[in-house]
């Protein structure tokens, strides 16, 4: 017992250790901003953050979740906590999935749960959401497990609930819990599987119904495919990439450690791990749960290479292009995650096994697993600098922030989906605007992917484009033509690059200086109210997945406030 008491303090400490090693720039006050990280000082509970807006609910209910939290707490401290912990959960969960039996075991899968390419390379693009699925993971199988074992434990029903509830915090993060909560959790068709598939069902409400019930269903560009697709980061190919962890589409989100010697290393221990490890996990865990994580994970690396394959390249780009919502599939690499999962699973019961057998040497082995992926990884931290700085907003933004009232949207402008500052330390960020207005803003969808502009998905901000082209020596009829459009106001960040910024003589100048010109659209505003119908049932969608949440949170209180009582 006190072997086991040990192993979990000495795992969990140095999981929270690496985390907050990495996380070391946000010592500093500030808010988090760069690349797709963004939060701000209250983020605005909109329309759009529910999915009613007009873009595709690619962030939902993740913007509804930080808004309703911004009501009680800074943004800066919301950035904080939702960096650190799925990383914490993360390294927590691995160890006690692998169930090491010496403390080395434990602490090279929590380690490296947390230190690893793939972790770093989200990170670094900004994309924090995704890894509360990957910090859930973990907890989600194991309450899986236990609800095969015993299908009537309120507890496990409840954990696995909270779990998978973190992963569909993004429509990524939802396919993957569920995939994996059917896969643990199911064993025959019948009972089991209904309940099983009646909470997935639930928890992917929130993006499911907005993106079923617009108006008219988006399908994206299929030239975003190769824009997206899974990359060779070093010479082998896209398949050796992958292998180890890496191949993100975005270069610049690349540790430079993994072009070199280095990255070649990874990828040599990551397969001796999986053969070595995958094999003691067979000795030492139920034959059908090694099985099924071993099956998860072939998926997930095949979804990732699906590019790399004969014929997948064409056959994804046909998916995009037709069928409405499967942009999702476009960012291949995203989709490794349970490929992930197992690796680290792997590394740990490989340690493990090492440090029963080799006793002689378990000293070398426990610094071997503590910082074996620092080692591999060293420049992870550098890596993630300029994306975890914090920053301050000038004092513009907050002066141009209060102007905006009354009737009428918000067109930002440059119109373009990225913004550059000399105030940021990260090369670029994805526009704050929307999550710093009170009132939606309609920003440009289109990426530009390696100097291509790719197409966007936004029909009224496509609608938005034509006018700013066709009138952009024409203030008055900008006027008139952007108040038919619903705008009242006009947000522009000065000294962010991007297209021309049009001739704005006809509308009034509310607020100058400090980053921001804010303008009012003199013209009547034509507002374009969103349907009773599908507010009413994006609404109920909302409800009955808050409630299941909150119903399982009770549970779960209940039950540990009855077991300290029974202690006592």
């Amino acid at each position: 017992m006190r072997r086991l008491a040990g192993r979990v303090r000495a795992a969990d400490l140095w999981t929270v250790a690496l985390a907050l090693t990495l996380l070391w720039p946000l010592r500093r006050a500030g808010y988090p901003l760069g690349r797709d990280l963004v939060f701000t000082p209250r983020q605005p509970l909109s329309a759009a953050s529910l999915g009613l807006g007009s873009a595709s609910p690619r962030a939902v209910p993740l913007d509804a979740i930080v808004a309703l939290a911004s009501k009680a707490l800074d943004g800066a401290v919301i950035g904080r906590l939702a960096l650190l912990l799925p990383l914490v959960a993360a390294g927590c969960a691995a160890w006690r999935v692998s169930r090491p039996t010496t403390t080395a075991g434990a602490l090279a899968a929590a380690a490296f749960a947390v230190w690893n390419p793939f972790v770093i390379e989200r990170l670094a693009l900004g994309q924090w959401a995704l890894l509360w699925a990957y910090g859930a993971l973990g907890w989600l199988w194991l309450a899986a497990i236990r609800i095969r074992r015993d299908f009537g434990s309120r507890l496990a029903w409840c954990a696995a609930v909270l779990a998978l509830a973190a992963c569909s915090i993004t429509p990524t993060g939802g396919l993957v819990g569920a995939a994996v909560f059917c896969v643990a959790a199911v064993d025959r068709v019948g009972r089991r599987l209904a309940a099983v598939l009646a909470v997935v069902l639930v928890l992917q409400l929130p993006w499911l119904v907005p993106a079923l019930s617009a108006p008219a269903g988006a399908t994206s560009d299929p030239s975003a495919v190769a824009a997206f697709a899974s990359r060779s980061e070093r010479g082998g190919g896209v398949l050796l990439s992958l292998l180890g962890l890496g191949g993100i589409w975005d270069s610049g989100s690349t540790p430079g450690s993994r072009v070199g010697a280095l990255g070649y290393v990874t990828t040599l221990v990551l397969a001796i791990c999986l053969i070595i490890g995958g094999a003691e996990l067979w000795h030492r865990l139920e034959h059908r749960d090694v099985l099924r994580l071993a099956a998860l994970a072939v998926t997930g690396f095949v979804l990732a290479a699906v590019t790399a394959l004969p014929g997948g390249a064409a056959f994804l780009r046909w998916t995009v292009g037709t069928l409405p919502g499967a942009g999702l599939l476009r960012d291949g690499q995203k989709w490794l995650m349970p490929y992930v999962f197992f690796a680290v699973v792997c590394v740990g019961a490989t340690v493990d096994l090492l440090a029963r057998r080799l006793a002689t040497v378990k000293l070398l082995l426990v610094m071997a697993a503590m910082f074996g992926p620092l080692l591999l990884l060293p420049d992870a931290p550098a890596t993630l600098k300029p994306t975890l700085t914090p920053i301050h907003y000038p004092a513009g933004w907050y002066r141009a922030a209060a102007a905006v009232r009354g009737d009428g949207d918000v067109l930002a402008l440059p119109f373009a989906s990225y913004r550059s500052f000399a105030w940021l330390p990260a090369t670029s960020v994805i526009d704050p605007a929307p999550r710093w207005l009170s009132r939606p803003v309609v920003v440009d969808d289109r990426l530009v992917v390696g100097g291509r502009q790719l197409l966007g998905e936004d029909r009224r901000a496509a609608a938005i484009s034509r006018i700013l082209a066709t009138d952009a020596r024409r203030p008055a009829r900008l006027a008139a033509d952007l108040a038919a459009e619903g705008i009242g106001w006009v947000w522009v960040e000065t000294g962010s690059p991007g297209p021309p910024t049009p001739d704005l003589s006809g509308l009034r100048l509310q607020v100058g200086g400090s980053g921001i010109d804010l303008y009012r659209v003199p013209d009547t505003v034509r507002k374009s109210p969103i349907s009773p119908v599908r507010w009413i049932t994006v609404v109920i969608a909302d409800l009955l997945a808050v409630g299941l949440v909150l119903t399982a949170l009770a549970v779960s209180a209940l039950s540990g406030a009855r077991a300290c009582y029974t202690r006592r």
